[in-house]
């Protein structure tokens, strides 16, 4: 494991944001699309010997990915299972769940962030806009994905979701659905 971790330190150090690169008219919003985060990553995982490979697994009603970091002494650490729910059970629903499941499994691994929408926002003092009151959906995924019972994932659940505005309660809610399920599956 040491070879694969000095190839991911200098991997990691490398390592840029990923553009934002997609809009989300739904949430008039923009991400990193899963090819952004590749164009981020790849150059530096390879220059350092190392491989990302994300299996799939079976899983009712949504996608289950796995994210494994390969290096080229044979090293290899895997990241864990992400279970994303399908928000419609047909061939769209599950592929927009993969792509979302592939994105966000890379991007919590490697620890690579979204890139501001414009890199001239930062350098022009532009008027602050209303601050819009919004949660961290990344912390409170992680931290209802840390429960290990119903109970305590249930009530981590309430108070996210009680803190959370309408524009975020639809994709919590689906969040931790596919929580649940995970750890109902777990016992």
């Amino acid at each position: 494991m040491k070879e694969l971790a000095k190839a991911l330190v200098s991997a990691q150090a490398a390592m840029n944001h990923a553009a934002k690169d997609s809009k989300n008219p739904h949430f008039k919003s923009s991400y990193s699309s899963l090819a952004s985060v590749i164009d981020a990553i790849r150059p530096h995982l390879a220059g350092n010997g190392l491989a990302i490979v994300q299996k799939t697994h079976d899983a009712e009603g949504g996608v289950c990915v796995e994210t494994v970091l390969i290096h080229e002494s044979g090293q290899e650490m895997s990241f864990g299972k992400l279970f994303v729910p399908a928000s419609k059970q047909d061939s769209q629903g599950f592929g927009s769940a993969l792509s979302y499941a592939k994105r966000y499994s890379i991007q919590t691994a490697l620890c690579v962030a979204s890139a501001d929408d414009d890199g001239e926002a930062a350098v022009k003092t532009l008027p602050k806009p209303p601050i819009a009151v919004t949660i961290d959906m990344d912390y409170a995924v992680d931290e209802m994905a840390a429960q290990t019972d119903l109970e305590a994932l249930k009530a981590c659940f309430a108070k996210w979701y009680k803190s959370a505005p309408d524009s975020q309660k639809e994709v919590l809610k689906a969040m931790y659905d596919g929580i649940k399920v995970q750890l109902a599956g777990a016992k």
